[in-house]
């Protein structure tokens, strides 16, 4: 039997689903809610509250593990700051560590591994083990439809009962920068960004195609405060990352080529870098070969892109699986030889470099049976709950025959 304690989840009852779905197979399950919105999501056998200070965040949870008997902790990300120490301290305990995180193949998919996500990934990533990979057609089984509204509707709740509860957890540390009145503007201002865009990028698309069709290089941006960016890049910010791109691009490549630079579609509204990307093309005298875009529908260009520069964004898995040379700036999991150029990024813009589509196709297929369940955190409930209850007690001889939730 497993005391397993749920900590921070993806917006939305995902994680109450999965604690229900353990404790309904006699397990024991724990929750600790960190401020108010994780209060009205939260639901586990037994649900505390912490409202101490950070720095004793190490040594309340070091206590509440030894007293519950803890053997699992289970977060959605890695790298927040009560997260972080949660999950060094259960390795030292011997306590088995699961962090989600958004499918690394998008659509239909979430990542679910041991110890860590991303660039804290422990995946095996041997090339020959890869290499004896049986490449098969990454599909999802799950049906997900649109589901904007229910992490709009998530979000709101979240945020709300966050700064309505803000006093009785006054010591708490977010992972994002903002209050919940400027997350609630920003978001505004998002939708207001991207109506007013469609129009304008439309046409910006319909000028690149007809005119560089084959010559195109993009830089798709990141949220600013993604961690990944943050804690696993060389990059201190955005910012830094369009300078060096656009200094190499302007000083090694060709001078029929162009980059677009598309701006995250949840950073709109919350910053712009039309400013920045001016000064630089007035600066480097790249008037015409540099654009920034807020819509652009990625799988729609690919065919005419000649290459993609990320930090370690997941649109790089999308780039390579359509075979479009790409190079990795920050720590990736797809960063291997055969997928990713390896060479540096003033090399880059005059590389012949292709992608080992056959390497990559069975990579894809072992990302895929290592790291992702079909569903969502949103829609498909009961299939993707049974899938982690499946996962999360492999190693342990325990997996019971599923009983369905009312």
């Amino acid at each position: 039997m497993k005391h397993i304690l749920f900590l921070q989840s993806p917006l939305g009852t995902f994680f109450k689903h999965l604690a229900q779905h353990f404790s309904s197979q006699q397990h024991c399950t724990y929750k600790i809610n960190l401020n108010g919105g994780d209060r009205v999501y939260a639901w586990a056998d037994k649900v505390y509250d912490y409202t101490g200070l950070a720095k004793d965040w190490s040594d309340y949870l070091n206590a509440f593990y030894k007293e519950h008997k803890i053997t699992d902790i289970v977060v959605y990300g890695d790298c927040r700051y009560y997260h972080s120490v949660a999950i060094s301290l259960a390795k030292a305990c011997g306590i088995k560590v699961w962090c989600f995180e958004e499918g690394y193949l998008r659509a239909g998919f979430v990542t679910l591994e041991e110890n860590g996500c991303n660039a804290n990934s422990e995946l095996d990533l041997d090339l020959v083990k890869i290499n004896n990979t049986d490449a098969k057609t990454v599909k999802s089984t799950a049906n997900v439809g649109p589901t904007f509204k229910k992490r709009l509707w998530y979000g709101f709740r979240y945020y709300v009962e966050y700064q309505r509860q803000n006093k009785s957890f006054i010591n708490y540390i977010h992972h994002r920068p903002w209050t919940s009145w400027q997350e609630c503007f920003f978001w505004l201002s998002n939708f207001r960004q991207k109506w007013s865009s469609m129009l304008v990028d439309r046409l910006t698309k319909r000028k690149l195609i007809s005119k560089h069709r084959g010559n195109i290089y993009l830089l798709p941006l990141q949220v600013r405060v993604d961690f990944q960016l943050r804690q696993h890049s060389p990059f201190a910010s955005v910012e830094e990352v369009i300078k060096q791109v656009i200094h190499s691009f302007a000083t090694n490549s060709e001078k029929d080529k162009v980059l677009v630079i598309k701006h995250h579609p949840q950073d709109r509204g919350f910053i712009s870098y039309q400013k920045l990307i001016k000064g630089l093309t007035s600066f480097y005298k790249l008037e015409g070969r540099v654009f920034y875009v807020h819509e652009l529908n990625l799988p729609k260009v690919y065919p005419y892109l000649r290459g993609v520069v990320t930090v370690n964004s997941t649109v790089g898995l999308s780039s390579l699986l359509h075979s479009i040379p790409t190079i990795a700036l920050g720590s990736a999991l797809y960063d291997l030889p055969g997928t990713t150029f390896q060479g540096s990024l003033d090399d880059f813009w005059k590389s012949s470099y292709r992608v080992n589509s056959k390497f990559f196709a069975k990579f894809h297929t072992y990302l895929m049976q290592e790291t992702q369940l079909s569903g969502d955190f949103y829609t498909e409930r009961q299939q993707l709950l049974t899938l982690c209850y499946q996962k999360m007690c492999r190693t342990n001889d325990d997996i019971k025959t599923v009983q369905k939730i009312a």
